[in-house]
Formats: C-alpha cells, structure tokens, sequence
C-alpha cells in the first residue's frame, strides 16, 4: 500500500529542500561513481582549485564544515594523491592545503560526468526557472554570487 503524504508535510519548505538535497546527493553519486568521490571531497577539490593554497580552516570557514570534517577530507585526498598538505611556514601551527597534478586531472575527469548530472537534476526546470532558483537559494542561505 503506497502513502500519500499529506500537505502539511508535502508542502512544507524543510521538506522539499531536505528531498531537493536528496535527489542531488543521489545524482551526484550515481554520475560520479566511476570515480569514488563524495560531494564534500569534490567541493573541497573546487575550491583548491579556485585558490592555489589554503589553510585547513579556510576551507572550513569556506564550506561552513568543521575542522574536523575537512581533516578527514583533506585525509582522503591525500591518499589519492589529489592533494597535498604542508605546514605553513609562516605559522607552523597551520597546514596549507593544495591540488597536486594528479588532483587537477582528476577534476578535468570527473567534469563531464558532473556536467551530466547537472543536467538530469534541473531538466525539469527551463533555464529561466534554473536562474530564478539559484538566485532565491543563494538570498536564502545570505551569500553573495
């Protein structure tokens, strides 16, 4: 027996963002499964890309992660020789963090198939409706483009 949902719960705005999330998370790793990356992994490798170099918590600050959190993802790309970490010497107490060669090929890969997957999440959105969206999520999480 299929449930329906009801308004007060189909409707509500939590909801629908918490399934939109869903759906891109699975999107995400239904196109990207050839290359056994996560999304954070991949947000972390985009932004290193952005900026030569940067501290650990940089990119935390960056992608309201926790410290810990990017650790664990600089730990990842480290292992798969996508990035390297080196202490700052200008603060020892700081790590810098960076895209190897391999990292920056590993990005030129994964493209297209994120390329893809964007294209499957918003296809039932016209381009309009995809600007529109973007546009209403960024002034609801207050961030500037």
């Amino acid at each position: 027996m299929s449930i329906c949902l009801p308004d007060s719960i189909r409707a509500r705005l939590p909801y629908l963002l918490a399934r939109a999330h869903q759906r891109q998370l699975d999107v995400f790793t239904r196109h990207t499964a050839a290359f056994d990356i996560a999304g954070r992994e991949y947000a972390v490798m985009l932004l290193l890309e952005a900026h030569e170099a940067l501290w650990q918590s940089q990119i935390a600050d960056a992608l309201g992660l926790d410290r810990t959190t990017v650790t664990y993802l600089v730990d990842t790309l480290e292992k798969r020789d996508w990035a390297v970490r080196n202490r700052d010497p200008a603060d020892r107490r700081a790590h810098v963090v960076g895209l190897t060669e391999a990292g920056k090929k590993a990005l030129a890969d994964i493209k297209p198939a994120l390329i893809e997957a964007k294209k499957e999440l918003v296809a039932p959105l016209s381009e309009n409706e995809q600007d529109q969206l973007r546009d209403l999520l960024i002034r609801l999480i207050g961030e500037a483009p």
